[in-house]
């Protein structure tokens, strides 16, 4: 069996490209950036001043996994260069502009591939494979479809409602998904053989918006077992210092952070204190009133994250809308307390190692934060409960798991 994995950008598919990798069974994984110092424009770097060349090389690794063979990669990647340069410069609707268009190529890119390279099965990613898999279905091959993020009309919804309360915290470049892009979602679910996704919020979206609970698998996410510690963190809360909160991902309306900001606003900082790492999407003047109250670290490489969440306390994770979040697995890895929406995915077990807030409201994420202030033994509780609950949590296990899924699949 020959499988094929392909996706414009990052998010978890070099991870699924690994695992079959691993197994022997990846043909070839294809994408649009991919660090290979033996290539242009990677090879760029070498002949640029000693300060450019280090920029730029830290900028390329951030599209590099050193467990994922460079001979496995496919690149065509103009569109993403082009995305990425206009996303860092605050061009956010003509980054989606290029998203859009350059997922259609890439698609056009895949199949020409598929002709040079056959497989078997197609692992691709919503909003980036529906031509594939229109293509590949006709010719008797089998194509999983990999859900991020619920449906888009369900996601609609929501930033409907969280704009009407909180418009101060929107970019104006801000645009519900049209109804071309709910179309093709669609198209694609219709297309795939098996839709897989990472939590039961996720899936519950897809099936409310009309794909065949049949169809659709969920498959929980991990964590990087090979950068986060092997052994438990040290912390103390000696000296009734500050608990330290963390908050990784995107800065935006849709991780629920009109209601984090305001939340912490509400706790005097003696008693917590909260580092955001990851790329700014509200208004400069929203964060500005809040700037004082918190630590902000712009977006680094997910491989430099680690060092973050274990020198944090606990993980606070508010959003509104997910797939499921990868973080809640690196919270769990560095042996993190969680507090999380229901929306977020598979962080919080049984009350075990952090809360699940009853509500999505600035008043239960303040009570939440004050609760673990409150309490030192409460945060440790949890803290020992996500550690104890990591080894089954890792990307290991979630490569397996999809490893066996592609077996069931081809037959």
């Amino acid at each position: 069996m020959r499988v094929g994995v392909f996706h414009p950008g990052t998010q978890h598919s070099w991870q699924t490209a690994v695992g079959f990798q691993n197994a022997g069974l990846l043909a070839w994984y294809a994408t649009s950036v991919f660090y290979d110092p033996a290539r242009w424009p990677y090879k760029l770097a070498r002949y640029l001043p000693r300060k450019m060349s280090d920029r730029l090389n830290h900028e390329f690794r951030r599209r590099q996994y050193a467990p994922l063979n460079p001979a496995k990669v496919r690149q065509f990647g103009l569109w993403e260069w082009s995305e990425v340069l206009l996303r860092r410069i605050g061009r956010h609707a003509l980054a989606e502009h290029c998203n859009e268009h350059g997922n259609r190529a890439f698609c056009k890119q895949v199949v020409r591939l598929i002709e040079r390279e056959p497989v078997d099965i197609l692992w691709g990613f919503n909003t980036s494979s529906l031509e594939v898999f229109q293509w590949a279905r006709k010719r008797g091959i089998r194509c999983v479809l990999d859900q991020t993020i619920g449906h888009p009309a369900a996601q609609n919804q929501v930033m409907f409602q969280e704009r009407e309360r909180h418009p101060e915290f929107f970019i104006d470049s801000y645009r519900p998904l049209d109804q071309a892009c709910i179309d093709r979602q669609n198209a694609e679910v219709a297309e795939a053989d098996l839709v897989v996704v990472g939590s039961e919020f996720c899936a519950s979206t897809m099936v409310e918006n009309g794909c065949d609970p049949k169809k659709v698998l969920v498959v929980h996410y991990g964590y990087d077992e090979s950068v986060f510690p092997a052994q438990p963190p040290q912390r103390s809360r000696s000296g009734n210092r500050p608990v330290q909160y963390l908050f990784a991902g995107e800065i935006g309306p849709r991780k629920g952070v009109a209601y984090l900001l305001q939340a912490f606003e509400n706790v005097p900082a003696d008693k917590v204190q909260l580092t955001l790492v990851g790329r700014l999407a509200i208004p400069a003047t929203t964060f500005k009133r809040y700037e004082d109250r918190v630590r902000y670290v712009p977006q680094v490489p997910r491989s430099e994250m680690a060092r973050f969440f274990t020198e944090a306390d606990c993980f606070v994770f508010p959003s509104l809308f997910e797939g499921s979040a990868i973080v809640l697995y690196e919270a769990c890895g560095a042996g993190l307390g969680i507090i999380q929406t229901d929306r977020c995915g598979d962080g919080v077990r049984s009350a075990e190692n952090g809360c699940v807030l009853k509500e999505i409201s600035i008043q239960a994420l303040t009570s939440a934060i004050e609760s673990v202030a409150s309490d030192p033994g409460l945060c440790e509780r949890w803290q020992s409960a996500s550690w104890a609950m990591r080894k089954e949590r890792t990307w290991a296990d979630y490569r397996q798991r999809i490893v066996n899924l592609a077996l069931q699949v081809s037959h």
